[in-house]
């Protein structure tokens, strides 16, 4: 499955011009989670703010999934619904951005929140887990950066 594209500065609900939102599921002053469509390719992703949502910095990640699983999250409710959005985003790999309220996309990365055993329905197990992942990522883009020779 091909990996979403991210835009710096987009707002995170909808974060490139190649994508659009094809439902919402659920919203607290904007959307926080849903299913987006690219706009030419059948490709679909489900993305959910994991962390901040009423902050001034928040965290998202944004994983491809089937039509299938695109038709599965527009079916469920409540409980079902979280477990399954629980199982979209661990053990594979997921884009993971961090958001400002006025600027959008200030950062991103890749991520994959590994999760032994029964899966956490909490988002504050998975964004523990992505933070981690996209910290690691980015203390080793430094670290290169870092050791970069001036020419």
């Amino acid at each position: 499955m091909e990996r979403i594209v991210l835009e710096l500065e987009a707002r995170p609900w909808l974060p490139s011009n190649s994508v659009r939102m094809i439902r919402e599921l659920n919203y607290y002053d904007m959307p926080t989670e849903g299913i987006l469509r690219h706009r030419f390719l059948p490709r679909y992703y489900f993305f959910a703010c994991i962390d901040g949502a009423v902050n001034e910095y928040s965290m998202w990640v944004y994983v491809s999934i089937s039509r299938s699983e695109a038709r599965q999250l527009k079916k469920l409710h409540g409980n079902a619904l979280r477990h399954f959005e629980a199982g979209l985003l661990v053990n594979r790999p997921v884009d993971a951005v961090m958001a400002h309220e006025d600027r959008g996309i200030v950062q991103k990365g890749q991520a994959k929140i590994v999760v032994e055993g029964p899966l956490p329905a909490s988002e504050p197990t998975l964004a523990q887990e992505a933070w981690s992942s996209v910290n690691k990522q980015i203390r080793a883009e430094a670290g290169a950066i870092e050791r970069m020779v001036p020419c």
